[in-house]
């Protein structure tokens, strides 16, 4: 391990720090916002297990701004509810963003300084924060269109609920150019006994993530344009056969683009596709399509209608790979809903239906009902 990134020192660096800005500081701000997101689904798989689920995710979020290019933010997070994907369901991408089982402790905690169009930030990170984000993506529920699942079953990656310590940094070139970097620790933060801590050391045997991520405002901002590539340095098993060998890498690409504005009303399309290195992925490629309809429904409060398909493929010509999932591959459909009811509270129904390719046993096509509230206490 490398013993001077542990907590302990990388405190002792920043306190010096925090309390000269704060003797300099015309302002000291404290903010704190607290979150929950919840819900209740069945679905109609026929395996073992409870048909209807009640999941959550509770964020607690600290803010300390030091002026205005100094601020310290220190996430708590609990997730609750059981692992209907992985445990009943047995689909691939997990069709529920908030499914975690039971954990507590610390999400994101970490030191940011910003100024005009640049900012860098040191600490324990999601990757999917800034990394691999669809700004119309962000309304799904379904797991892959926050984070593809290229990146997430291909590779460790520190993303909700485990994070791990990143430096990452924005730079605004022009206009029409920006740039997105970051080095993660190349595995997150692991549970002990339902409680993620702080996990600052670094395992030379985990290896680093590093990310680029350029993004081009095309059309007078009317698309968004990511062009992304991320390396993880670490160990993974060869699918030849051969054992070991070092390093995955993979090129991304994530779309936003409006369709039509007139007024509050607005059609927003988004498009993700990711492919990794074949030999030690599992997962081939993912590709992600949808579109987004802001106020289709005339009323007072904000509502936004959805409507996506996802599609992953595995890397059966590998027999290790089609004995571990037997999957060929899978593509989903997801339907939902989300109407903002009071400034703390919107309901957001949903519908998934989910193809399952197998190779040894018969197709299966579950379906997911569901119901979810965004409260802000």
């Amino acid at each position: 391990m490398i013993k001077g990134l542990r907590l302990n020192g990388f405190l002792l660096l920043l306190y010096p720090i925090l309390f000269l800005r704060v003797a300099e500081a015309q302002t000291l701000e404290f903010n704190n916002a607290t979150v929950y997101q919840t819900e209740i689904l069945f679905h109609t798989s026929k395996n073992p297990g409870d048909d209807f689920h009640f999941l959550g995710w509770l964020l607690n979020s600290s803010e300390l701004r030091l002026s205005q290019n100094h601020r310290f933010q220190v996430d708590l997070s609990l997730t609750h509810g059981q692992e209907p994907s992985a445990d009943i369901v047995g689909d691939l991408q997990t069709f529920s963003n908030l499914e975690a089982g039971f954990s507590y402790g610390f999400y994101e905690a970490y030191y940011q300084f910003e100024h005009d169009d640049f900012w860098i930030k040191i600490g324990q990170q999601d990757i999917n924060t800034d990394f691999l984000v669809s700004e119309s993506g962000a309304l799904f529920t379904h797991s892959s269109f926050g984070i593809d699942p290229v990146a997430t079953i291909n590779m460790p990656a520190p993303t909700y609920p485990a994070t791990a310590l990143a430096i990452t940094s924005h730079l605004q070139l022009n206009e029409n150019l920006g740039l997105l970097l970051g080095v993660f620790d190349g595995q997150f933060a692991n549970p002990k006994n339902d409680f993620i801590g702080i996990n600052w050391s670094i395992d030379k045997n985990d290896g680093l993530i590093y990310i680029i991520e350029p993004e081009l405002s095309l059309f007078k901002g009317k698309m968004k344009q990511k062009i992304g590539y991320y390396h993880h340095s670490g160990l993974f098993t060869d699918l030849s056969g051969s054992g070991l060998r070092r390093g995955l890498s993979a090129f991304y690409l994530v779309t936003d683009l409006n369709i039509l504005k007139r007024e509050e009303k607005e059609i927003n399309l988004f498009l993700q596709f990711d492919r990794s290195t074949k030999a030690v992925s599992d997962l081939k490629h993912y590709f992600g399509f949808g579109l987004k309809f802001n106020n289709l429904i005339q009323s007072r409060e904000l509502n936004e209608l959805g409507i996506g398909i996802g599609h992953a493929a595995l890397n059966t010509r590998f027999s290790s790979v089609s004995t571990e999932y037997d999957i060929q591959n899978e593509t989903f459909l997801e339907l939902n809903y989300k109407h903002q009811l009071k400034k703390w509270l919107s309901i957001q129904p949903y519908f998934q239906w989910i193809n399952i390719d197998r190779i040894a046993r018969p197709n299966v096509d579950p379906i997911i009902l569901a119901f979810r509230a965004h409260i802000e206490l």
